[in-house]
């Protein structure tokens, strides 16, 4: 699914890349310019907002009955992410730089996790 939030971000194992459309995929290497605060702020806020609408969708995803039912609920997951990372101030492109550092140096990876919520613990 496009711009799938690195879900294990939240956790201290390692984010997985996110999937992204491919006009807006960073090419491997393409970080771009080092994020400020601001910019991670707002990526934190939008990994967020990308995995509500993800864990939102998978139950439909599970039930739909045709390919072509997926691929529309998949669509509108789409839009509904890109619109989502566009609200935090950040391009899709711009975000799948920003995860792709989250992914590779851990020194971004450890600020942008100081700037998530704290992950609710399960219960034992």
């Amino acid at each position: 699914m496009a711009m799938s939030a690195p879900a294990a971000l939240a956790q201290t194992q390692p984010a997985t890349p996110p999937q992204t459309p491919p006009a807006a995929t960073a090419t491997q290497g393409d970080t771009g310019p080092a994020p400020n605060d601001t910019e991670l702020k707002h990526f934190a806020q939008a990994i967020v907002e990308v995995q509500g609408i993800k864990d939102s969708v998978q139950p439909q995803l599970a039930a739909a009955k045709t390919p072509d039912d997926r691929t529309k609920l998949q669509q509108a997951a789409e839009k509904k992410m890109e619109a989502a990372v566009e609200s935090n101030q950040l391009s899709p492109h711009r975000y799948v730089q920003i995860a792709t550092l989250v992914q590779t140096d851990s020194t971004v990876r450890a600020r942008v996790q100081k700037l998530l919520p704290p992950q609710p613990q399960p219960k034992s």
